[in-house]
């Protein structure tokens, strides 16, 4: 089932992960993520829809009930979308911080937590993962890339490449398996996706792809920015 290969892929990234932190390059870098740090929580996490469908068999009800408010704000926040900048911007300022973020700043469903928030490994303190980059001056931001490390990140940010691209490859494979198997398959918008992939939406069985465009058109969530369905015809790997 497709289930199991994305408990298999989760552990499989955990096993880079730890052998990259083990090994010269990432022995050499301090990596500030901790327990409750939550910086980059108000973040847009894009990830696959097995992901995503994992994580929803686990919500408990008040993740269930914060997930709702979610997206109320998301459809409210909705028709004003028009470029990628902007959207992750008000992400970050009017939706929010993750609907699945415990009341202590911890992740409620960190057993089941995407392949992007595990490849974000914080070569800076947490306080970075909060800052606005749009708002520093040219000063300020000469000064945070001139302590950037390119050897480990992924510049111009402060996160560790090598997770990030291990954790696209796996978003890739994931992605690939979907459409092979049901001809259609889904990335984008991680609550937005947890949400959809209910029983009474897209986690109905044998669904085609058609049939999941209609309900996302139905819905109103056929958004660019948002979400990238791709069928046997059409599909693209996800940059």
């Amino acid at each position: 089932m497709l289930r199991e290969q994305v408990k298999d892929t989760l552990f499989g990234f955990e096993e880079f992960t730890d052998s990259w932190r083990k090994s010269p390059r990432g022995t050499s870098s301090t990596i500030h993520c901790r327990k409750g740090c939550s910086g980059c929580c108000s973040l847009a996490v894009h990830a696959t829809f097995p992901e995503a469908a994992a994580a929803t068999a686990t919500l408990k009800p008040l993740q269930q009930k914060a997930l709702s408010c979610y997206m109320e704000r998301l459809s409210a926040m909705l028709p004003g979308l028009t470029d990628l900048k902007s959207y992750l911007r008000r992400h970050r300022r009017d939706l929010g911080p993750c609907p699945f973020l415990s009341e202590s700043g911890a992740c409620g469903i960190y057993e089941v937590r995407p392949l992007t928030c595990r490849a974000l490994l914080s070569t800076r303190p947490a306080e970075w993962c909060s800052v606005d980059f749009a708002s520093l001056d040219d000063w300020d931001r000469q000064a945070y890339e001139s302590g950037l490390d390119r050897q480990v990140v992924a510049w111009p940010t402060h996160y560790v490449a090598a997770t990030q691209e291990a954790a696209r490859h796996r978003e890739n494979t994931l992605l690939d398996t979907m459409r092979q198997r049901f001809g259609w398959s889904l990335a984008g918008n991680f609550p937005l996706m947890v949400w959809l992939a209910h029983p009474d939406r897209l986690g109905r069985s044998h669904l085609s792809g058609q049939e999941a465009a209609d309900i996302l058109h139905a819905l109103g969530y056929r958004h660019p920015l948002l979400l990238e369905l791709a069928t046997h015809a059409t599909f693209e790997a996800p940059r």
